[in-house]
Formats: structure tokens, C-alpha cells, sequence
């Protein structure tokens, strides 16, 4: 079984990466850096895979380059996830606080699924803020796994397979919405999304380089979005779709 780990950074973000790169090793877990797409700045016409029709659709806005820059990070992660050996994929966001016990929590959370492929799971959420909708699978060492039948939003920590990552690679090519928002729609409606309770990891709260804030932008987001008066309506539509999802796998 081979484990590898990738650390999204964004280049010149090196506060960051000492923060992330301090804690990782008083962990004692090893990782590579994975240099993020810097999107910050560039035309949406710039990216040749965002279709932003479909995202005025789903949305009622279009994605900002940040938010794409973020996509094609967590992509290229699995893309080259895929171009190794390796068995399993951790994918961490260098604002991360990482919490008590993380080496031996992963060690054994990778080591009971890698004897339960019973389970045919496609990524496991780190860092959920809460369960919802979920299915407790077992408990190991205080903690929990879970099927997480409506995946949680935050993408600051993963785990992924090698069958999640291809499916990644083949469905998520078109970007159409935020990377965390498409993990939530795809993984509530396949049922392949598992969380673990306590966290593993936690966001140390500072605003993403690779999003871009408005402070350093210094303009408003929505207008940074081009929201569209449909975009409340279209947001409340997108999750109680999913949550119709995640209730139909919850009871199956």
C-alpha cells in the first residue's frame, strides 16, 4: 500500500508554506508541494475548459479566475495522482491547522480502507465542520468514518482513491462551478463520499491566496461575480437537489 501527499501552494505564498511545512513535519508526515495555478488576474476567456454558459446556469454567476486557479489545483493534483504508483492520494491546502493525532488517525483510517474495498469510495472528506445526512461506518481510536451521503464543503484536506481520482479526471474536466461545490453536487449524488468525525484537519482561518480576498483585490465579490438576480433561487435549488441525493442514499 502507497500512500503519497501533495501540499497545494500558491508560488510566493511562503508564509503559508512554512506554517503548513512546520506542522506536517512535527506530525511526522511526509508530502510534496504541488505549485497551485496562480488564476488571480486572468480573463475568463483565459481558461479553456470553463464553460461559463453552464455556470450561469447552475450558478446564476460566473466563477472568478481565483475560484478557477483552485479547480485546476485539485485536477492537476489527481492528474498526477494518476501518473504514479501510488494506491492513495492526501490532498492538503497550505491553510491548514492540522490537529492532535493526525499521523496516526491517517495510518489507520487509509489502513482500514484499504481492507474494506467493500466500500468502493471515491474520496474522504478531512475536514468536515459537520456531519449531515451521514452513515457511521465504524469507529477507530476515538474517531469516526462515515458514509458522508451529503459531502461536506470543505475541500482544505482529502483523501482520494485511485478509482475517485479517474472519475475526477473524466467528469470534472469542463469547470462549470467552484471545485468544493463540484465534490458536494457529484459525491451526494453517487454516494462515494466518506467523512471522518473528529477532523483531521481544520482551515487556520486566514483568507485563500489561491481564492483571493477582497482585501488585497479591493473589490466587493459579488460584483467580482456578475451574480444574476436568479443567483439566491439557483443556490437553494442546487442544495436541496442535493440533499434529495444524499436522503435517496441514505435510505438505499
Amino acid at each position: 500500500m502507497k500512500v503519497i501527499t501533495y501540499l497545494i501552494n500558491l508560488e510566493g505564498s511562503d508564509q503559508r508554506l512554512a506554517s503548513a511545512t512546520a506542522q506536517l513535519q512535527q506530525a511526522d508526515w511526509a508530502f510534496s508541494r504541488f505549485p497551485a495555478y496562480d488564476g488571480r488576474g486572468k480573463a475568463l476567456s483565459e481558461f479553456e475548459n470553463y464553460d461559463d454558459a453552464a455556470a450561469q446556469k447552475i450558478l446564476g454567476r460566473s466563477l472568478i479566475s481565483s475560484e478557477l486557479g483552485c479547480y485546476l489545483s485539485h485536477y492537476g493534483c489527481a492528474k498526477k495522482f494518476l501518473e504514479t504508483d501510488a494506491d492513495y492520494l492526501v490532498v492538503l491546502e497550505d491553510d491548514i491547522q492540522v490537529l492532535p493525532n493526525f499521523k496516526q488517525n491517517l495510518n489507520s483510517l487509509i489502513s482500514y480502507l484499504d481492507q474494506h474495498k467493500e466500500l468502493e469510495w471515491y474520496v474522504v472528506n478531512l475536514a468536515a465542520k459537520k456531519k449531515k445526512l451521514a452513515k457511521d461506518i465504524v469507529q477507530i481510536d476515538g474517531y469516526t468514518i462515515w458514509h458522508a451521503y451529503y459531502f461536506p464543503i470543505r475541500g482544505v484536506g482529502l483523501v482520494w482513491s485511485r478509482a475517485g481520482a479517474e472519475a475526477f479526471v473524466e467528469l470534472g474536466k469542463t469547470m462549470q462551478v467552484p471545485v468544493d461545490i463540484f465534490f458536494q453536487s457529484w459525491l451526494s449524488k453517487n454516494g462515494k463520499g466518506l467523512g471522518v468525525w473528529q477532523p483531521f484537519v481544520q482551515p487556520a482561518g486566514i483568507d485563500s491566496d489561491i481564492l483571493g480576498t477582497v482585501a488585497t483585490q479591493g473589490i466587493q465579490r459579488k460584483a467580482l461575480e456578475n451574480r444574476s438576480a436568479s443567483h439566491g433561487f439557483k443556490k437553494q435549488k442546487r442544495m436541496w437537489r442535493d440533499r434529495f441525493y444524499a436522503i435517496r442514499n441514505l435510505l438505499s
